[in-house]
């Protein structure tokens, strides 16, 4: 009986050309010489509105069938290119690619308010997904400002159902709105009467400090958390129940619309003027602005007065 002899697989390679010319590879250190930087390429967008074009760059960045958690590998990218560039469409692109997992970590803190896995990296997702839309909101012109409610919730649900997320319900978009609306008002009024205004990175948010106003005349700065009533007095409240306000503090804060917390451990401790924006003191808010800011102005005046800090740390990581 004859052992079956197995042949060794050998890729066919032909070592002659037509003319006897022997076959070359191509040389790739020819192609080096021709090599370039790589360039971002702008999107060309084929509609020439502003929320189209938005959702259609994202929708181009998803593979045929794709998957909830497809667009977390270029949110990086796409906010590094927002803090190059300033753009609002860059903004607002950023934006809607972390939707699904900031509808994601807000389901999983409203179910599990006292605690859950990977707490700090949910809250974070949920800081940066907040401090895009903020620096976005600045970066627009108004005529922007006064359509992107409405029209990037419709967007975003569109891009949740594609990936196959949840979408923010109409209550949980109307709270983020609302909150950011007077963060947004109280920067807008600061700016435009001159004070410095540094918007903080998610350090500062993790010890509650939504921005930093600043008296370009004496230097001192004070740490504003910006509140709703209802957030202000829940915050009064909690402050009370961890022993860190006196329910005569409570009641000053109240008459006062502020309070002053102290956040932090050792020496990262800081002061944050928690700052409620109540309409009877401050006015009506329209398209993101105060209709009229004056009261504002004085308001910041006199925090800075009495709380202004002056230790060299306005703007600082």
């Amino acid at each position: 009986m004859f052992h079956k002899v197995k042949h060794h697989w050998r890729r066919f390679r032909p070592r002659y050309r037509r003319h006897n010319k022997r076959f070359r590879h191509r040389d790739y250190a020819v192609d080096k010489k021709h090599m370039t930087q790589p360039v971002d390429v702008a999107f060309v967008c084929s509609s020439t509105d502003f929320f189209d074009c938005v959702e259609e760059e994202v929708v181009s960045l998803l593979q045929r069938r794709p998957e909830i958690h497809a667009l977390d590998g270029d949110i990086a990218r796409l906010r590094k290119r927002f803090d190059r560039t300033g753009s609002p469409h860059d903004g607002a692109v950023a934006l809607l690619a972390q939707v699904p997992c900031a509808v994601l970590a807000q389901l999983q803190m409203d179910r599990f308010p006292n605690g859950y896995s990977n707490k700090q990296e949910r809250l974070y997702e949920l800081i940066d997904f907040n401090d895009t839309l903020v620096a976005t909101i600045l970066a627009m012109d108004d005529a922007e400002r006064v359509q992107f409610s409405g029209r990037m919730k419709q967007s975003a649900d569109r891009i949740c159902k594609r990936v196959g997320a949840p979408c923010f319900t109409g209550e949980q978009w109307t709270a983020i709105v609302r909150g950011l609306t007077r963060e947004v008002a109280v920067y807008l009024a600061a700016q435009e009467y001159g004070f410095n205004v540094f918007m903080t990175d998610r350090t500062h948010d993790a010890l509650g400090i939504d921005m930093q106003v600043q008296d370009p005349e004496s230097g001192r700065y004070i740490n504003i958390d910006v509140k709703t009533p209802s957030s202000f007095r829940h915050r009064m409240e909690q402050l009370v129940h961890e022993k860190r306000l006196t329910e005569r503090e409570l009641l000053i804060g109240d008459r006062d619309s502020y309070i002053v917390e102290r956040n932090g451990h050792g020496d990262k401790k800081v002061e944050v003027v928690v700052l409620c924006i109540l309409p009877d003191l401050f006015g009506d808010l329209a398209d993101w602005r105060f209709v009229d800011p004056e009261p504002m102005r004085e308001k910041l005046n006199q925090l800075i007065r009495d709380h202004g800090l002056h230790d060299g740390r306005f703007g600082a990581s």
